[in-house]
């Protein structure tokens, strides 16, 4: 650690010390009126709730870190609770996000998660949260530990900093709770696709000291021909209060991910190209292919309610990731000199360490000025996080579309000129404040901000460059009823570019204008929200033919998305989503490299964004008898995609059915699901515009849960 991370560094963990010695110190409690006790909660404890779900969607903390109702936040957020994607035996975050409108969901080459949030992809714009600190990229996340998925759309810096340019994925995580409980979870299905986890939680008699373990593995076969994958993950977590108003978090995490790359099948043909005409499980990876990731994860918290309505918490954070993959690209089929089609292939070589430490220090507060309530969060994170990697392209012998047949032996020649490496470290000094107004019980206004400070440096690439940027947030919530409210918003946010991008790195840049509306209805059965949106980037760093990164792309989206949760008779849920997204490239210029070093300029200018349908739809409908069965039925429709900036190529329409058959007595239960129950077949993001990864057909999988012990 260096002398000046030291010194910012040092002060959060004096800060952290205090918070710790504080169980002794006690304030004289002032009285407060009625209103005041409902605006700051003590301790963001996890309640976990067993009866039946409520239509309306549980409370969030990603736009404010504070649990607040949907209906009442002026920005789209989207909760995916436990319960639902625990019915559709969902194993990544990737599951549970197709249930949220204007979320396309796929893999970035069968090795990590990958979605587009209203048009715009995680890679350039997006930001994973857990529990409220970033992740650095890329890697799976599993559920095995998660009681709740929440995504933001829309500019996030205002709360999150860098990063989050069209929206904001957080997982909210189990924690100790003052129970003593164990459950245990078995899973099988078609492709040797296994699960097993475990999820166990100890406490003392007075509830004081807490421990909770989460453990899973899982793994797949793959029903194509590319090997197997496989996830394992291990989460204790140690909670104390030492008095009522104290509370102290210890939290490890550590996954291992091992998955095959797959880039999938090329596309053949001029004018309308189509995937090859081979079988789906063919696969022209290369016995090179591998990838590797490590996730470490330490958390600590000190929370400390001071008074009524006023907490002091420390976050301190540390997250390492390594990632190690040799993947196959498939770049096209060509004529052969025989007349047969050949399949040209480049091996990509990626050794990646990413380190991040922070802190963010916060106050919580909830006071009246006047008529006025406010419930204020005021904080400041401190981060540094260290990208040291290295990127090679080999060179791979083609192999037959039709029969192939592996010829590729080592060494693997690689290609200087193609070649990237970075050794960076990005310092920032971000203070925020978000504050919830509320004048009536009509009207509420949001006012958020948020000025990162930035020092980066790239030793390998001679860069460094100093910025401060400030991105708001304003939000107007009016509600005629207390069933109905509208809100509007709008906002702005940032991000320093990629380490990967060549030449001159400018601030990629993005705003966005929001109008809404929520409604309560069916005497509180029944939840329905509908949002407008128009979301607009600037400078975004997008890979070009060469796999080279440059920022020469501008992108507008806009939108409509509905939610619809309903419970019309006893027993019976119902969940839908829709979205139209019409998401363009307003400005691009993709490089394509002739003969090196020759090279063209092409203008994508106008043309669709990549995996950006205009229509999604989704519906979950599930039906709970008195004897412990159940059922649900499941749709997905996603309209045709563009699979590439150059929109050469495209993935058709498709719909997907899904079932579900449950039975639970007591502490046991039995969940069987039958995933594209029609068989339908469709296509994944493969590379580039070369290729598309066939999707899973028909599937069933078998879940066992045990329980023991009180919950």
């Amino acid at each position: 650690m260096s002398a000046r991370t030291r010194k910012i560094f040092v002060p959060c963990l004096a800060l952290t010390a205090m918070l710790v010695a504080w169980p002794g110190v006690a304030q004289e409690e002032q009285e407060k009126d009625s209103t005041a006790k409902e605006e700051t909660p003590r301790f963001e404890a996890e309640v976990r709730v067993e009866a039946e779900p409520h239509p309306a969607p549980p409370p969030s903390t990603a736009a404010t870190r504070l649990p607040v109702a949907v209906r009442d936040l002026p920005v789209s957020v989207a909760v995916v609770p436990e319960h639902l994607y625990e019915e559709q035996t969902a194993n990544i975050v990737g599951d549970a996000l197709k249930n949220v409108s204007g979320v396309n969901v796929a893999t970035g080459f069968g090795v990590f998660d990958f979605f587009v949030i209203r048009g715009f992809d995680s890679l350039s714009s997006g930001l994973v949260l857990t529990d409220g600190i970033p992740e650095p990229e890329s890697t799976f996340y599993p559920l095995y530990n998660v009681r709740q998925v929440e995504v933001l759309k829309g500019p996030s810096s205002f709360l999150y900093g860098g990063n989050p340019l069209s929206g904001a994925v957080q997982l909210v995580r189990r924690h100790p709770v003052a129970k003593t409980f164990a459950d245990v979870t078995l899973g099988y299905g078609r492709y040797g696709t296994f699960e097993a986890s475990l999820d166990g939680n100890a406490a003392t008699g007075d509830g004081k000291l807490a421990f909770r373990l989460n453990a899973s593995t899982q793994g797949s076969d793959n029903y194509r021909d590319i090997g197997d994958g496989s996830i394992k993950a291990v989460n204790p977590t140690l909670t104390w209060h030492p008095d009522d108003r104290t509370r102290l978090g210890l939290d490890f995490e550590y996954v291992e991910s091992r998955f095959p790359p797959d880039s999938g099948i090329p596309f053949v043909g001029q004018e309308n190209p189509e995937l090859a005409p081979v079988p789906r499980t063919s696969s022209y990876q290369s016995p090179f292919d591998g990838s590797t990731q490590d996730v470490y994860r330490f958390r600590f918290l000190a929370e400390r309610e001071i008074a009524d309505g006023l907490t002091l918490r420390n976050r301190l954070y540390y997250t390492e990731l390594t990632w190690d993959s040799d993947g196959t690209l498939v770049i096209g089929a060509f004529p052969g000199p025989d007349g047969r089609l050949l399949v040209g292939r480049s091996l990509a070589l990626l050794d990646d360490r990413q380190e991040l430490l922070g802190n963010q220090l916060e106050l919580n507060a909830g006071f009246g000025t006047g008529s006025v309530r406010h419930d204020l969060l005021v904080g400041v994170e401190l981060s540094s996080l260290k990208d040291r990697f290295n990127q090679e392209v080999g060179l791979l012998p083609p192999i037959d579309l039709l029969e192939p047949v592996e010829t590729a032996q080592p060494p693997v020649i690689t290609v200087p000129p193609y070649a990237q490496a970075g050794d960076s470290r990005s310092l920032v000094i971000a203070p925020y404040v978000v504050d919830r107004l509320r004048f009536s019980p009509k009207l509420q206004a949001f006012v958020g901000a948020r000025l990162d400070v930035l020092d980066y440096e790239d030793a390998v690439n001679d860069t460094e460059r100093e910025s401060t940027r400030l991105n708001p947030l304003l939000g107007l919530v009016f509600s005629p009823t207390s069933a109905l409210s509208l809100h509007g918003s709008w906002g702005t946010a940032s991000a320093p570019p990629s380490t990967q991008v060549v030449g001159a790195r400018d601030p990629e840049e993005s705003w966005q204008a929001e109008v809404g509306a929520k409604l309560t209805f069916l005497d509180g059965r029944g939840f329905a929200g509908l949002a407008l949106y128009d979301l607009r980037r600037e400078n975004i760093a997008i890979p070009d033919s060469t796999g080279i990164t440059r920022q020469d792309g501008d992108q507008r989206s806009r939108g409509l998305e509905v939610d619809l949760t309903i419970e019309p008779f006893r027993g019976w849920s119902v969940q839908g989503t829709y979205a139209f997204t019409d998401s363009t490239l307003t400005r691009f210029a993709e490089i394509v490299q002739l003969q090196p070093p020759d090279f063209m300029v092409v203008d994508h200018s106008g043309n669709t964004a990549p995996f950006a349908p205009r229509h999604l739809l989704g519906a979950w409908v599930s039906k709970r008898f008195d004897l412990g069965l159940g059922l649900a039925l499941g749709l997905r429709h996603v309209s045709e995609q563009l699979i590439a900036p150059d929109n050469w190529a495209r993935i058709d329409a498709y719909t997907t059915l899904d079932a579900a058959v449950s039975y639970t007595r007591a502490r046991w239960g039995l969940r069987v699901h039958f995933r594209n129950l029609t068989d339908t077949e469709y296509e994944t993001r493969g590379f580039g515009s070369a290729s598309a990864i066939p999707a899973r057909p028909f599937e069933v999988r078998a879940r066992l849960e045990l329980g023991f012990g009180r919950r």
